[in-house]
């Protein structure tokens, strides 16, 4: 005996069905990720670009016992930066840090989204650690490689006033004549010097960082102590994230910061041909403990960082969502 579907049956198989599949974002959810990554990790950068200033200084310093040792600490570093170049020098080498954070958070955490559902990731809550784990590195190389050119001229307009002898620093006195000067000098080959060292030292932290944010968050509200999804228990998670972060990025850090500075046409050559040959001769000629300099200035910098951009990416969100669903 046939059974002969009625339009209300077949309606409600279709409604099962549409909402079974997995819906693309919108155009506005494209939008929105990326504009609160964007948001939340500018705001942020205005806030931490005085102890990034620092250690970017403190990682070049003495490098491969060459160059000369400036400062001897955090506190001394603050100190002869305040007294030779004012207040103004830590904020130096932030327009690019807008325009690296910007692009770089801005793609990261807008394709996070994006991404995870691709590693099968559904629902937070149930996420497993590996799945955060894969999602946060693909989404991490993703953003530091759209990021890595203004992030290249800021660590050089960061290291310029350290080094005013260097030739290759003579036309670094805007963000506009830094890359004109390494189109000139490089050719447009040397904007993406050190993109790929960028990327795994990004892949790295940003896998570390969501993973473990995630994980904290779930832990911390756990506890019952905090605020469910709450701001206070989003700073906790990010303050634990943040220092699993720092550990395990510091060594991409170094060299990519190096990588980063060495150029054609400046004093102390091209040392280093990769990742992997940073790395060497820096324990070869400093030994291990090289590849944690500027450890706590690092730490400094990322703990409020993270903190920072992590909690207002969630509030941007909350706030474009709610804009989504009463105009949109």
């Amino acid at each position: 005996m046939s059974v002969t579907p009625t339009t209300t049956t077949t309606q409600s198989i279709n409604d099962v069905i549409q909402q079974q599949q997995p819906t693309s974002p919108t155009k506005f959810k494209l939008f929105s990720g990326f504009a609160s990554g964007s948001l939340a990790s500018i705001t942020a950068t205005t806030f931490t670009n005085p102890i990034e200033l620092v250690k970017t200084r403190l990682q070049l310093q003495g490098e491969l016992q060459v160059s000369a040792r400036i400062y001897n600490g955090i506190g001394d570093a603050f100190f002869k930066i305040w007294k030779t170049e004012g207040l103004i020098g830590f904020q130096r080498g932030l327009f690019p840090a807008y325009l690296s954070q910007g692009t770089l958070n801005g793609c990261r955490l807008g394709s996070y989204d994006i991404i995870k559902k691709f590693v099968g990731i559904t629902d937070e809550r149930t996420a497993t650690f590996w799945q955060n784990l894969a999602a946060g590195a693909a989404a991490g190389a993703f953003g530091a490689s759209m990021g890595s050119p203004f992030d290249l001229v800021k660590v050089r307009m960061q290291a310029a006033r350290m080094f005013p002898n260097d030739p290759q620093f003579k036309d670094y006195n805007s963000t506009s004549n830094a890359f004109k000067s390494i189109i000139r000098n490089e050719g447009y080959r040397g904007l993406v010097r050190g993109m790929a060292t960028s990327a795994q030292r990004t892949a790295v932290g940003s896998s570390i960082q969501l993973s473990t944010y995630f994980e904290s968050k779930r832990m911390v509200m756990s506890t019952g102590l905090f605020t469910k999804d709450g701001i206070d228990a989003q700073f906790m998670a990010s303050l634990i994230a943040g220092l699993f972060v720092t550990i395990g990025m510091n060594p991409f850090d170094v060299a990519r910061t190096r990588l980063y500075y060495q150029g054609k046409g400046n004093t102390h050559g091209e040392k280093y041909k990769s990742l992997v040959d940073c790395i060497y001769k820096t324990v070869k000629y400093e030994g291990f403990f090289a590849l944690y300099k500027g450890f706590l200035a690092h730490y400094l910098r990322l703990a409020p960082h993270t903190c920072l951009t992590l909690v207002f990416w969630e509030q941007f969100k909350d706030m474009f969502d709610k804009v989504e669903k009463k105009y949109i």
